[in-house]
């Protein structure tokens, strides 16, 4: 019998995973290494690393209602293992946070100031919900900086191969030994089931289509040769990585409606073509999400990676397609940036400030 937790309780067990792959990439990197400069997250690797921590360590002060204080940007030789160091103990602190607020559904309202000092007031599950994402971002600017040094692991750290790592699924035993021989460490250790939240994946969803839309908005006169360039980020270009944000999720659409035989990859799409595609796709998510109970979203699907074949709930699949959409739009956040296109505020609590 698998323990049964909500899916805030999972989204900071898979931020604890994802962290713990990156830092052990980290391992044996040099001080030259790590502090390489580049035009990606906070310039160099380890400030971006020192970045998710100072994020978390504030985010975890604000909630424990701990004096304002600025935030710190430049990590200052802190080596790599003691930001590691630090983050885990942040993280049982902010667990046991989690467990004592999680009969009242996390709905305590949080009075907080920004790093500018402008003062806030938020339900605290949003703000977990953000600073989740938040991580999730950065981690894949991390894993940018980590690929030029020829640190990977296949798909990333993405939220299904959590789910492979920790499963409660039984996958089938060719496929088991597949995904261990590419690195994917399948079935690691036992799993957990995750109750279905529909409040925190409808708003997961909507944050998602107004952040694709801020980037999109930027995008408008753009020309071929910005679209096209090749950034070494994501998958090369901008019009590439949207082209691939748009064929996963339509794979998927594909996978939950059972046609999956006529879905076929995405040509070269203009912007408009992939504006509308996107919004279409944000639709379909939308019904479903609110069509959805528990028992509707712990349905087995049956899919391929690659020639594997490999079994996940549905309540998986979407917060996997939330948190993959955000890992890319970091890489597009940074694609436009080396173009001269700042894009405004996009975190997730950005978009809460701006609900009515």
């Amino acid at each position: 019998m698998h323990e049964t937790i909500t899916q805030i309780e999972d989204l900071y067990r898979y931020n604890d995973w994802a962290n713990s792959r990156v830092f052990e990439m980290c391992q044996g990197l040099s001080h030259a290494q790590q502090d390489q400069k580049r035009e990606l997250g906070f310039g160099t690797l380890r400030n971006t690393l020192f970045h998710i921590l100072t994020a978390e360590q504030i985010w975890l002060e604000r909630w424990q209602v701990v004096p304002w204080r600025p935030f710190p940007t430049d990590a200052l030789g802190m080596s790599v293992d003691y930001i590691e160091a630090q983050l885990k103990q942040i993280s049982q602190a902010r667990l046991q946070m989690i467990k004592a607020e999680k009969a009242t559904r996390w709905q305590r309202v949080v009075n907080y100031k920004d790093s500018r000092g402008n003062a806030y007031s938020n339900p605290l599950d949003v703000l977990l919900l953000h600073v989740a994402n938040h991580s999730t971002y950065h981690r894949a600017q991390a894993l940018a900086y980590l690929k030029q040094f020829d640190r990977t692991v296949p798909v990333g750290i993405d939220y299904l191969l959590y789910k492979l790592a920790r499963p409660t699924l039984e996958q089938p035993t060719e496929s088991v030994t597949k995904l261990n021989e590419m690195g994917l460490r399948v079935a690691t250790a036992s799993g957990w089931n995750v109750r279905w939240d529909g409040q925190l994946m409808s708003r997961y969803v909507e944050y998602g289509h107004w952040a694709n839309s801020q980037i999109l908005d930027l995008l408008g006169d753009a020309d071929a040769a910005t679209l096209d360039r090749d950034f070494g980020l994501g998958h090369g270009s901008i019009r590439r990585t949207l082209t691939h944000l748009v064929d996963v999720e339509s794979r998927w659409a594909a996978i939950f409606e059972n046609r999956l035989e006529q879905w076929k990859p995405a040509g070269m799409m203009d912007l408009q073509q992939l504006r509308s595609r996107l919004d279409e796709l944000t639709v379909a998510r939308r019904e479903q999400v609110a069509g959805l109970d528990d028992a509707a979203a712990q349905t087995i699907l049956t899919t391929q990676f690659g020639e594997v074949e490999l079994k996940v709930r549905v309540v998986e699949v979407l917060v996997q397609l939330c948190t993959h959409g955000t890992h890319h739009r970091a890489q597009l956040v940074n694609m436009l940036r080396q173009v001269g296109r700042q894009v405004p505020e996009s975190d997730l609590i950005a978009w809460w400030r701006r609900q009515p």
